[in-house]
Protein backbone atom coordinates (compact mmCIF):
# COMPACT_ATOMS: atom_id res chain seq x y z
CA UNK A 1 0.00 0.00 0.00
CA UNK A 2 2.91 2.32 0.72
CA UNK A 3 4.23 1.77 -2.82
CA UNK A 4 0.80 2.58 -4.18
CA UNK A 5 0.68 5.93 -2.36
CA UNK A 6 4.20 6.81 -3.56
CA UNK A 7 3.22 5.93 -7.14
CA UNK A 8 0.05 8.02 -6.83
CA UNK A 9 2.08 10.91 -5.41
CA UNK A 10 4.56 10.70 -8.31
CA UNK A 11 1.70 10.63 -10.84
CA UNK A 12 0.10 13.63 -9.17
CA UNK A 13 3.38 15.57 -9.17
CA UNK A 14 4.01 14.64 -12.81
CA UNK A 15 0.56 15.91 -13.79
CA UNK A 16 1.12 19.16 -11.91
CA UNK A 17 4.58 19.66 -13.45
CA UNK A 18 3.11 19.02 -16.89
CA UNK A 19 0.45 21.66 -16.28
CA UNK A 20 3.11 24.15 -15.12
CA UNK A 21 5.21 23.38 -18.23
CA UNK A 22 2.21 23.95 -20.50
CA UNK A 23 1.46 27.29 -18.80
CA UNK A 24 5.10 28.31 -19.11
CA UNK A 25 5.20 27.38 -22.82
CA UNK A 26 2.01 29.34 -23.41
CA UNK A 27 3.50 32.42 -21.76
CA UNK A 28 6.72 32.10 -23.76
CA UNK A 29 4.75 31.83 -27.00
CA UNK A 30 2.64 34.84 -25.97
CA UNK A 31 5.76 36.89 -25.20
CA UNK A 32 7.27 35.96 -28.58
CA UNK A 33 4.22 37.34 -30.42
CA UNK A 34 5.54 40.57 -32.02
CA UNK A 35 2.35 42.51 -31.35
CA UNK A 36 2.24 41.48 -27.72
CA UNK A 37 5.98 41.68 -27.08
CA UNK A 38 6.16 45.17 -28.53
CA UNK A 39 8.37 44.41 -31.52
CA UNK A 40 10.19 47.46 -32.77
CA UNK A 41 8.29 49.29 -35.50
CA UNK A 42 10.00 49.59 -38.86
CA UNK A 43 11.51 52.82 -40.12
CA UNK A 44 8.61 53.20 -42.55
CA UNK A 45 6.07 52.77 -39.74
CA UNK A 46 7.73 55.47 -37.64
CA UNK A 47 7.88 57.86 -40.60
CA UNK A 48 4.21 57.15 -41.40
CA UNK A 49 3.32 57.80 -37.77
CA UNK A 50 5.13 61.16 -37.81
CA UNK A 51 3.34 62.09 -41.05
CA UNK A 52 0.01 61.12 -39.51
CA UNK A 53 0.62 63.24 -36.41
CA UNK A 54 1.58 66.19 -38.60
CA UNK A 55 -1.56 65.76 -40.72
CA UNK A 56 -3.74 65.53 -37.61
CA UNK A 57 -2.18 68.72 -36.26
CA UNK A 58 -2.97 70.52 -39.50
CA UNK A 59 -6.52 69.21 -39.53
CA UNK A 60 -7.18 70.73 -36.09
CA UNK A 61 -6.45 74.15 -37.58
CA UNK A 62 -9.31 73.72 -40.04
CA UNK A 63 -11.84 73.49 -37.22
CA UNK A 64 -10.34 75.49 -34.38
CA UNK A 65 -8.32 78.71 -34.12
CA UNK A 66 -4.69 78.04 -35.11
CA UNK A 67 -3.40 80.05 -32.14
CA UNK A 68 -4.58 77.24 -29.85
CA UNK A 69 -2.04 74.86 -31.39
CA UNK A 70 0.97 77.05 -32.01
CA UNK A 71 3.97 74.75 -31.60
CA UNK A 72 6.27 75.50 -34.53
CA UNK A 73 9.22 73.61 -33.06
CA UNK A 74 7.16 70.43 -32.74
CA UNK A 75 5.83 70.78 -36.29
CA UNK A 76 9.39 71.23 -37.54
CA UNK A 77 10.68 68.17 -35.66
CA UNK A 78 7.84 66.06 -37.05
CA UNK A 79 8.46 67.38 -40.57
CA UNK A 80 12.19 66.69 -40.35
CA UNK A 81 11.57 63.17 -39.09
CA UNK A 82 8.98 62.51 -41.79
CA UNK A 83 11.27 63.89 -44.52
CA UNK A 84 13.95 61.37 -43.62
CA UNK A 85 12.34 58.99 -46.11
CA UNK A 86 13.74 61.11 -48.92
CA UNK A 87 17.09 61.13 -47.09
CA UNK A 88 17.45 64.80 -47.94
CA UNK A 89 17.84 67.63 -45.49
CA UNK A 90 15.29 70.42 -45.64
CA UNK A 91 16.20 73.97 -46.43
CA UNK A 92 15.08 76.68 -44.04
CA UNK A 93 12.36 77.94 -46.38
CA UNK A 94 10.72 74.50 -46.62
CA UNK A 95 11.02 73.97 -42.88
CA UNK A 96 9.49 77.36 -42.12
CA UNK A 97 6.53 76.51 -44.35
CA UNK A 98 5.98 73.30 -42.36
CA UNK A 99 5.72 75.22 -39.09
CA UNK A 100 2.81 77.48 -40.07
CA UNK A 101 4.49 80.29 -38.14
CA UNK A 102 5.92 83.62 -39.21
CA UNK A 103 9.42 83.41 -40.70
CA UNK A 104 11.08 85.24 -37.80
CA UNK A 105 9.37 83.02 -35.23
CA UNK A 106 10.35 79.90 -37.13
CA UNK A 107 13.94 81.07 -37.46
CA UNK A 108 14.13 81.67 -33.71
CA UNK A 109 12.84 78.14 -33.13
CA UNK A 110 15.36 76.72 -35.59
CA UNK A 111 18.12 78.49 -33.65
CA UNK A 112 16.73 77.12 -30.37
CA UNK A 113 16.48 73.56 -31.74
CA UNK A 114 20.08 73.89 -32.92
CA UNK A 115 21.24 75.06 -29.47
CA UNK A 116 19.43 72.08 -27.94
CA UNK A 117 21.38 69.87 -30.40
CA UNK A 118 18.17 68.44 -31.85
CA UNK A 119 18.95 69.59 -35.40
CA UNK A 120 22.02 70.07 -37.56
CA UNK A 121 22.56 73.01 -39.90
CA UNK A 122 24.80 72.78 -42.95
CA UNK A 123 25.53 75.57 -45.40
CA UNK A 124 25.02 74.40 -48.97
CA UNK A 125 28.50 74.46 -50.60
CA UNK A 126 27.03 75.36 -54.00
CA UNK A 127 24.84 78.19 -52.72
CA UNK A 128 26.13 79.63 -49.47
CA UNK A 129 22.83 81.51 -48.94
CA UNK A 130 21.06 78.17 -48.55
CA UNK A 131 21.15 76.36 -45.19
CA UNK A 132 20.13 72.72 -45.00
CA UNK A 133 18.48 71.46 -41.81
CA UNK A 134 18.24 67.85 -40.66
CA UNK A 135 17.66 66.08 -37.38
CA UNK A 136 20.83 65.54 -35.40
CA UNK A 137 21.59 62.09 -34.08
CA UNK A 138 20.18 63.03 -30.66
CA UNK A 139 17.11 64.63 -32.29
CA UNK A 140 16.54 61.52 -34.36
CA UNK A 141 16.87 59.27 -31.32
CA UNK A 142 14.52 61.45 -29.28
CA UNK A 143 11.88 61.38 -32.03
CA UNK A 144 12.23 57.63 -32.48
CA UNK A 145 11.91 57.05 -28.74
CA UNK A 146 8.85 59.27 -28.54
CA UNK A 147 7.13 57.63 -31.52
CA UNK A 148 7.88 54.13 -30.19
CA UNK A 149 6.53 55.07 -26.75
CA UNK A 150 3.44 56.54 -28.39
CA UNK A 151 2.84 53.26 -30.25
CA UNK A 152 3.17 51.26 -27.02
CA UNK A 153 0.80 53.60 -25.22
Amino acid sequence: MKNESVVDLIKDLTAKLSAVAEEFNGRVAHAADPVVAGAEPSEAELVAQAEEILAERRMRRRFLPAELFHEPAWDMLLALFASRDERLPMNIKALVSMSDAPVTTSQRWIEHLYKLKLIDRVIDPTDRRRVEISLSHSGDQAMRSYLRALRRH
